[in-house]
């Protein structure tokens, strides 16, 4: 790994203030960025660092995950390297649902759940019987075992417990041959008559069978039993007697004993739903509590939540009503109210106490159950009306119930919240509740405290299935619970609401799951995670700090703890102050380089020569207070608290202690409820307060911003700009104008510009790159139009005024006291830099605080009031704190009371008064503690008070040293258990290159018990940041290793900290069965077969670059005419003047308005010239007094005169060649007139529909239109609307031409190109925007090369180029990583059908190596599959590039060339199948080598080798396939000859066209020849010789079966000869067994619970599937019958279980059966079992499979055998066994065909037929036909260069020439 690479590189940041930063920061360190409040330090951390970085990763995901992953943009930064996949751990983000609890947060509940829902046993919710599902044999054997030799009667019950005579049914089943039945408990004759009484309830069950339980009736019993099932839905009666013991004496008794095949309680008849884990969810329908929806809790309208019973009906007693008069968010107002009291005669103006108790009722419940809906509730209240003259009335509370439904929480303060009294707060129905697991169910379990859970698992003691089954399950449990005990949650119980939890619970809760994933690699960047955590607290949240960057991870902190940033590896200072002073990087590196900076002002704080000062003396408490009795909210355990009222008091305690229940869940709500009588707010439980009536007002100041959109601002907040407005509208110039207040105003009409809407700039949306924000082109930025910015005020406008700091307009409005005093309030709390018209959204949380505050200080002080702020140093700066506690005690100063909950020391040692809750959290808190002044608390050494002691020791010894010697005092203990951070990072700083990358890569990859499909428990070690090849035999679980388990776990662990909602759509990311992984990175797969067959996909929209042109062509592109090629225009009412200035400056015109146009395609307000009468009368009203038609003036109020049957003036009638002009003004142009031309230009666009008419009065009417929209009015054209990304795409409606859908043409006809898009595939209009008179389409044509060169020459203006900047950058840095792979010769329109699997892959390859991202984990599946030789050596490099940058890459291939290039390899076997699934052999390649143990050693050792034939087969004359003119895709006219009866092999470079020439063009002709399949063969003129062959095959590596079901010997045909043999034995004669009775897929024979599997396939979700073996058939597949049968002691199933070597023995007098399975263990197969499941086999296994059932089967004429790249997954010995037997088809007379680029098959072939010379469009030609050896005397041929070695160095070459001799 470079230096480079050990750092992570920014250049030229410049999100929000950032001012072109640029920074180093150290990897694997943990860096803390700390600076003022609003400096900059989330703009670097998160919004450039942690947004590039995930977007980088994120981009590597599946285009449909991408898509719910939120708009990943870009950040504005020049250049970033050195980047990891980035979390961001926010420690303030915690899920506050009500529906979201502890368990779920941590995926805890998840787990348990899935838990539940596969080992739990469920039992019925009413009698508590334990619920089992039984089939005929487990009845069978319990009946077996409980009534042996006892007579029995087997029923089917058929009616239970219904009214009826059932006479048609006795019929039916008598004619069915039932003999009896049970009739209400008497056996009775179906042939007798029976009558029952119709309207009485009956039982009957038909009578089965009658039979003695005895070892010979076994098999009819069962039988019997399964009859009984099926008639009776899954439920049977045996009747027999049952043998007890009473008093020492046996006693008989006959009973009915009831089964159930369902999983239902027989006695009870409730069935079970799915034991689905959604079932145990209160969040799905199939699980919540029906009565509560899954809250826990019922909330119910009361009479006492919605009345007052001290008003009257009249004076609003009802309080649901709103301020309109309405029942709130219906219809439904006083007149309803009205209507029901005269109707039922109730007084309005009784008080409500005074009414009856049945008139309260009938007012709220009603005295009808009435329908309510949309309709009588929101739409049509005169239905109720209606209703009550009826006297029907619904009631208020049913109608607020159906309101709820629809908006709950403005209704929540009128209903009263209890336990839900069905569930009793559990949450889930009784279903669920009643599935036990150890004799617990979820419920209880889940209110367990995590540490009482731990206990629970570690006792419980697993039977063997549940421990296969849950072994994943309790692992994961039993990690999430540790790890949240770990971080000090251990008391939290699971079912605790989130919305309860406190800060500093939830940041370690998110931190604990990050701790568990246990990722390696990742850039953690965390925002202030000290936020609501005590000193005490704060120790463990660094050693979790550490811990994350000890694994090997990068850990970046936004911070002002000062504990946290003395224990950094490295810091970033950023400043020097906030705003637009900040953004810079003041100081950088260690902690003595901080404070030797004398520019940060963090260091000055550091060293201590810059301080908050403890107060000399602290103001004496006072005998006004306010005191809470027996408060017990929450975890508050009934305590008194007396808060002294005139003082600065903070509340402090650990996290969870209680703080915020007693402050703002309980003082807060109770002091608002008696300052507002109406308010609903509800304090926490408590006895009384004493003392509220002390205060007057209640004020909360939190950091929320102080508006929502960059139009609210400190001047606007603060009421300042009130002022500023009017002393502006009193200027001379502005009275004179008659300019009023408002004018003054960017918000409103009239003064400000209307181009931008007072924005000033304009926002062009860019998608997924950063939006962009370009002045506005009519105001310059200035907000206000050119009237309004000629108003001064001492030579300044009223736009200087608002880009003036504070300080300045301090001093400018120095002499307006009114102005003057609220700017000097935002002085004092030291916000002096910020701007007036600075946005609000571009201010800090702590900067919106103190814009309160000051807002706050300049109102006029009462002196009682209280203000209470939670947490207020959030996000603060030492220099920030400074000046909020000086705020703070200035409002204090004025006789106010301030409330503070803090952990900070530095607010706690200034405070007069302290509270200190705890002594722990959660249960182990909520006791009151200590209180009274800091120095008593310190005395008292209380948690709080042993910092507060250190504190005042430290301010003694800081007096005489400096900040070094202060920091080893503050942070003692934090040295002690660390070490220095300094020291750290000069040590990681001072190691050499070599040095670094064993640092960094100190933790490998360490897997254990891997046992994903034939894995058998490996345990394995793989070095991180080095190039791993996994390599082995096919079948071998190579691709178990590295796909289902590495990258699995890798991916999965990564993707689990992106939110909830994305996690949804990225599919099942199952956990790897493994017992641990350690070490892990994010894990990237990059599959180089997946390349899409989509005929819509292209290069361009692969690699994304269709993307980013879509959104510049969008954005800058110029739109045109389609019909004449002219420029689009747009005007806007400030431009449209403009244009009328430039050009007609001095002239007299008119400004009409069209209202109609003739042979035009705009909508006007005139359909046809003659309606214009209609309009008329509105526009005289409107005050206009003219029209023109035909260009003629008429007065509209002479209209009536000249309106005789639709006449103009003229006499002519109005047809539709009449033209019709509103006039909108006549005026002179004039500069000086700007403001009237442009509101007649905007009246003439709102009336012309945006279209204006300028007649230029002095040169004979000549006129001009200009369009409000872009348009080419003189064509008719008018872009409808702006242009979007989406118009430029042809897989979207809006874009793709609709005679090809956006295909471009057809592959079915002739006519290849679309008639009307000429193959460009978009609209007319969208083909007409160009740049640089380019459109879309035609610049795809280019080659990669020739694109880069285009745009690299494009020119743009000063705005288009800011707006195009990043799209450009991506845009270019794709098409360079593209030619760097090679692709240089690609056009960007080529679709991704055409492309190669080696152009495809390095498509791939080259978006990663662009990403640029360090600490990830490659995973490839074979990446050299479809690359010739010379390819293999790009890729190599590639893949080192990637390393080499600080990536593990790990690729399963078995290329030699390949395998000898890795850092580390793993050879997995020692065979295929249940012989493999070990590991074999590791170490380096030459380790491997030498040790020549397994086969990849002896074939690199070259012990073993693939030899050269001695000689080539001769070709036969006029015995071969002719292809002429064959032009498919890049093909340039070949005539081919492919000779037959040999071994043929295509070959060439990657894209060279042999896929084009072998399976478009030749197999798909012979398909269509002989096959009669309907495919179109690619462009050629003829193929001559295609009756030479019988039929054509083309074998390839698809699986044989999708399911379990297939196997080899379904496949093979084997099994229907072994099912005969069977179904001949004597046994299977004398039951009557035929041949279908020993298939495994047949009803008859297969075992019924499994349904012939063998296995049950348990579901897991999020972890990986368990098979577990069926426990009736105990895994045989087969029922107990079928298994009586054998064949020379072997049973169906015991042959199903045989190796094919065993059953080839076995077999071996049975010719049919021993010729197919001989055939297979020829191919290398004997060691695969016959019944082995089809899914499970590799591609080459499947391969062999397909070609041994050719190899066996009887010959049907020649045949040609095509295989398209066939040693795809084959070790080189699977290579030789292949070979073999392609070898063995040609020498029965057949022909193989195949392509391939593996040197070892084109050595072997009898002809060689090469393409090239390169790919694509410099491909396609013939560069050489013949035998192999003759090809490397062909210098251009790249195959006959790399075949050289094979024949002139090679061991099997010496072995070769030496067999010659």
């Amino acid at each position: 790994m470079s230096q480079g690479n050990n750092q992570i590189v920014v250049i030229g940041a410049s999100e929000h203030n950032l001012k072109n930063v640029n920074l180093e920061i150290p990897r694997n360190t943990l860096t803390v960025f700390t600076g003022v409040s609003g400096s900059g330090k989330s703009s670097l951390a998160f919004d450039t660092i942690f947004k590039e970085g995930q977007r980088r990763f994120v981009e590597s995901l599946s285009a449909y995950a991408r898509q719910f992953l939120g708009q990943s943009d870009k950040p504005r930064v020049e250049h970033m390297e050195g980047l990891s996949p980035t979390i961001s751990v926010d420690q303030k983000t915690v899920n506050r649902s009500s529906r979201s609890t502890v368990g779920t947060v941590t995926e805890v509940y998840d787990h348990y759940r899935l838990l539940f829902a596969r080992l739990g046993k469920p039992h019925c919710p009413e009698c508590g019987t334990r619920i089992t599902s039984q089939n005929p044999e487990q009845i069978t054997d319990y009946a077996y075992l409980d009534g042996l030799n006892e007579p029995c009667i087997i029923l089917a019950p058929m009616v239970q417990e219904r009214k009826g005579e059932y006479r048609k049914e006795l019929e039916e089943w008598a004619a069915q041959g039932f003999v009896r039945a049970r009739v209400d408990g008497e056996i009775r004759r179906l042939d007798e008559e029976i009558k029952l009484a119709r309207y009485e309830k009956h039982t009957i069950e038909l009578v089965v069978d009658r039979l003695k339980i005895t070892a010979e009736e076994k098999s009819r019993f069962t039988e019997s039993v399964e009859k009984a099932l099926q008639l009776g839905d899954g439920i049977a009666i045996l009747h027999y007697r049952k043998r007890s013991t009473e008093n020492d004496n046996e006693i008989h008794h006959d009973e009915d004993h009831l089964f159930s095949q369902l999983m239902a309680c027989p006695s009870c008849q409730i069935a079970l739903p799915e034991m689905e884990p959604r079932l145990f969810s209160f969040n799905a329908p199939q699980g919540a509590c029906p009565t509560c929806n899954g809250i826990g809790q019922t909330s119910i309208f009361t009479e006492e939540k919605l009345c007052d019973s001290k008003l009257s009906v009249l004076d609003g007693a009802i309080q649901c009503f709103s301020e309109k008069g309405n029942l709130m968010y219906t219809k439904i107002d006083q007149r309803h109210v009205n209507k029901l009291m005269d109707t039922f005669g109730i007084s309005k103006k009784s008080l409500w106490k005074n009414l009856s108790v049945e008139h309260r009722q009938l007012i709220l419940y009603g005295n009808t159950k009435m329908k309510l809906g949309v309709s009588n509730i929101f739409r049509f209240p005169g239905m109720l009306l209606k209703k009550l003259e009826k006297e029907q009335w619904a009631g208020f509370i049913p109608i607020l119930t159906f309101v709820n439904r629809f908006v709950k929480r403005p209704l929540e303060k009128f209903q009263h919240i209890s336990i839900c009294p069905d569930c009793n707060g559990s949450r889930l129905n009784k279903m669920a509740l009643a599935v036990k697991f150890h004799g617990r169910g979820i419920s209880s379990l889940s209110n367990d405290s995590i540490e009482a859970s731990i206990s629970f698992f570690e006792k419980i003691k697993p039977t063997e299935t549940e421990q296969k089954i849950g072994r994943d399950i309790f692992r994961e449990i039993m990690d999430r619970l540790n790890f949240l005990n770990d971080v000090g949650v251990g008391y939290l119980s699971l079912d605790r609401s989130a919305s309860t939890l406190s800060g500093g619970e939830g940041q370690r809760i998110r931190l604990a799951s990050q701790l568990g994933a246990g990722l390696q690699g990742v850039l953690y960047v965390l925002d202030e995670p000290s936020i609501g955590l005590h000193q005490s607290d704060n120790i463990n949240l660094i050693r979790t700090l550490r811990k994350l960057r000890d694994r090997g991870n990068t850990v970046l902190v936004v911070e002002h703890d000062e504990e946290t940033i003395r224990s950094a590896d490295h810091l970033v200072d950023i400043g020097p102050t906030a705003g637009m002073n900040g953004g810079y990087i003041t100081a950088q590196g260690s902690l003595k380089n901080i404070i030797e900076t004398p520019e940060s002002i963090t260091g000055q704080f550091l060293s201590g020569n810059e301080k908050i000062n403890i107060p000399s003396k602290r103001r004496p408490p006072s005998n006004e207070k306010i005191t809470i009795h027996g408060a017990s909210y929450n975890n508050l355990k009934n305590i008194d608290c007396e808060i002294p009222l005139g003082l600065f008091v903070a509340v402090a305690g650990v996290s969870g202690s209680g703080k915020s229940s007693l402050i703002d869940g309980i003082l807060k709500k109770a002091l608002t409820n008696n300052l507002m009588k109406d308010s609903k707010e509800k304090p926490g439980d408590h006895k009384k307060i004493s003392g509220l009536e002390k205060i007057d007002r209640v004020i909360k100041i939190d950091q929320t911003p102080i508006g929502r959109t960059p139009r609210s601002n400190p001047a606007t907040y603060t009421k300042v700009l009130d002022p500023i407005r009017e002393l502006f509208s009193m200027t001379p110039e502005a009275k004179a104008r008659g300019y009023k207040k408002g004018r003054f105003s960017f918000n409103v009409k009239g003064g400000r510009c209307e181009d931008c809407q007072g924005a000033g700039l304009k926002t062009i949306e860019m998608q997924f790159l950063s939006d962009v924000q370009v002045p506005c082109d009519i105001c310059r930025g200035k907000r206000f139009n050119a009237e309004t910015l000629q108003i001064f005020y001492k030579n300044r406008t009223i736009q200087d005024v608002l880009e003036m700091t504070v300080k300045e307009a301090e001093s400018f409005f120095s002499a307006v006291p009114k102005i003057h005093s609220i700017l000097q309030t935002l002085l004092d709390v030291g916000l002096s830099y910020i701007k007036l018209g600075q946005p609000s959204t571009t201010l800090s949380g702590g900067e919106a605080q103190r814009v309160k505050i000051s807002s706050e200080l300049r109102k006029k002080a009462t002196g009682n009031t209280i203000y209470i702020l939670d947490e207020p140093t959030t996000g603060l700066h030492f220099q920030d704190i400074r000046l909020l506690l000086s705020c703070l005690n200035e409002l204090v100063d004025l006789g106010n009371t301030v409330v503070v909950i803090e952990h900070n020391l530095d607010v706690l040692k200034v405070a007069d008064y302290l509270i200190e809750l705890g002594p722990g959290g959660g249960q182990y808190g909520g006791v009151l503690v200590c209180e009274g002044s800091p120095e008593h608390l310190a005395e008292s050494e209380t948690l709080t008070g042993k910092f507060l002691k250190q504190i005042f020791c430290e301010a003694e010894i800081s007096k005489s040293s400096n900040g070094i010697e202060k920091g080893k005092v503050l942070g003692e203990e934090l040295v002690n258990t660390y070490g220095s951070g300094e020291q750290n990072l000069q040590e990681f700083k001072g190691l050499e290159d070599e040095n670094i990358r064993n640092l960094i890569t100190q933790r490998d990859i360490l897997i254990k018990g891997a046992s994903k499909n034939n894995l058998r428990h490996v345990d394995v070690r793989i070095p991180n940041n080095k190039m791993t090849v996994i390599t082995g035999v096919s079948g071998s679980g190579k691709t178990s290793l590295a796909f289902d388990t590495i990258f699995a776990e890798g991916q999965a662990r990564y993707l689990e900290s992106l939110s909830t909602y994305a996690r949804r759509f990225l599919g099942r990311m199952d956990k790897a069965p493994v017992d641990t992984i350690d070490g892990l990175s994010p894990a990237i797969a990059i599959n180089q077969k997946s390349t899409g067959r989509n005929p819509r996909s292209t290069v361009a929209t692969t690699t994304e670059i269709y993307d980013y042109l879509r959104l510049l062509y969008a954005r800058i592109g110029k739109a045109h005419c389609p019909k004449t090629g002219k420029p689009l225009i747009g005007y806007s009412s400030s431009s449209a003047a403009a244009y009328c200035t430039n050009h007609f400056d001095g002239e007299r015109v008119e400004l009409l308005a069209p209202l109609y146009l003739p042979d035009s395609s705009k909508i006007l307000l005139l359909d046809h010239p003659k309606h214009l009468s209609n309009v008329i009368d509105p526009l005289l009203k409107e005050g206009f007094v003219r029209i023109n038609i035909n260009g003629e003036p008429v007065r509209l109020d002479e209209w009536d005169e000249i309106s005789t049957n639709h006449k103009d003036q003229n006499g002519l009638e109005f047809t539709r060649d009449t033209t019709v002009d509103l006039v909108i003004d006549r005026l002179l142009v004039s500069k000086d007139d700007q403001k009237r031309l442009a509101e007649a230009i905007e009246n003439a666009f709102y009336r012309g529909h945006g279209l204006v008419k300028i007649c230029l009065t002095d040169q004979n009417g000549e006129t001009k239109m200009l369009s409000e929209t872009p348009a080419n009015v003189e064509s008719d054209f008018f872009q409808l609307e702006e242009l979007t990304p989406r118009m430029f795409s042809f897989n979207s409606h809006l874009g793709a031409c609709p005679t090809c859908d956006g295909l471009g043409g057809w592959s079915d006809t002739n006519e290849s190109l679309c008639s009307d898009c000429d193959g460009e595939r978009l609209k007319p209009e969208f083909r007409s925007v160009t740049i640089n008179d380019l459109n879309i389409s035609k610049f795809c044509q280019f080659s990669i090369t020739e694109a880069r060169t285009q745009i690299e020459n494009w020119e743009f203006t000063e705005n288009q180029q800011k707006v195009a900047e990043q799209a450009l950058g991506e845009i270019i840095s794709r098409l360079k990583f593209m030619e760097d792979v090679g692709l240089d010769y690609l056009t960007l329109d080529q679709k991704t059908a055409t492309l190669s699997g080696g152009e495809a892959q390095r498509i791939r390859l080259a978006s990663q190596i662009g990403s640029g991202l360090v600490g990830v984990m490659y995973v490839l599946d074979e990446p050299t599959i479809g690359l010739h030789a010379r390819d293999t050596d790009r890729l190599i490099k590639t893949l080192k590039q990637m390393r080499d940058r600080g990536n593990s890459v790990i690729m399963v291939e078995h290329d030699l060339d390949t395998i000898r290039q890795a850092d580390h390899l793993i050879d997995i076997g020692p065979g295929a199948g249940h012989y493999g699934g070990r590991v074999s052999a590791f170490g380096s390649p030459s380790e491997i080598a030498s040790k020549k143990e397994t086969l990849t050693g002896q074939y690199l050792s070259g012990e073993k080798f693939i030899s050269i034939p001695e000689k080539c087969r001769p070709l036969k004359q006029d015995y071969s396939l002719n292809v002429n003119g064959a032009a498919a895709n890049n093909l340039k006219k070949l005539d081919v000859m492919f000779p037959l009866g040999v071994f043929t092999v295509v070959t060439g470079v990657s894209g060279s066209g042999k896929s084009s020439l072998v399976v478009d063009v030749l197999q798909r002709a012979l398909e269509k020849e002989l096959n009669g399949k309907q495919v179109k063969p690619g462009e050629h003129k003829n193929i001559a010789g295609i009756e030479k062959i019988e039929s054509v095959m083309v074998i390839n590596q698809d699986p044989i079966g999708r399911t379990p079901r297939s196997n080899p010997a379904t496949y093979s045909k084997v099994m229907d000869p072994i099912r005969d043999l069977f179904a001949s034995m004597p046994e299977a004669q004398e039951r009557g067994y035929k041949k279908g009775r020993f298939s495994f897929n047949a009803k008859e024979g297969r075992c019924s619970t499994c349904e012939g599997q063998g296995f049950h396939l348990i579901e897991m979700h999020f972890l990986s599937d368990v098979w577990v073996k069926c426990d009736q058939c105990k895994g045989k597949r087969y029922n107990r019958e079928t298994l009586a049968v054998r064949y020379k002691g072997f049973t169906i199933a015991d042959v199903l279980e045989m190796e094919i070597s065993k059953g080839a023995e076995i077999f071996s007098s049975q010719p049919r059966i021993k010729r197919i399975l001989k055939t297979m263990e020829e191919v290398g197969l004997g060691y695969m079992k016959l019944g082995q499941a089809g899914n499970t086999l590799s591609g080459g296994e499947a391969q062999r499979l397909k070609l041994s059932t050719e190899l066996a089967r009887r010959s049907r004429g020649e045949t040609l055998y095509i295989l398209d790249e066939p040693t795809t997954g084959l070790h080189v010995d699977d290579v030789a066994r292949l070979l073999n037997v392609l070898h063995r088809l040609v020498d029965q007379g057949h022909s193989v065909l195949v392509i391939e680029h593996n040197l070892e098959v084109i050595k072997t072939a009898d002809w060689v037929i090469d393409l090239g010379p390169e790919g694509g469009e410099r491909g396609g030609q013939i560069i050489y036909q013949g035998i192999p050896k003759n090809c490397i005397s062909k210098p251009e041929s790249y195959t006959g260069k790399f075949l050289e070695p094979s024949f002139n160095n090679s061991a099997e070459s010496r072995v070769l020439m030496s067999n010659l001799n």
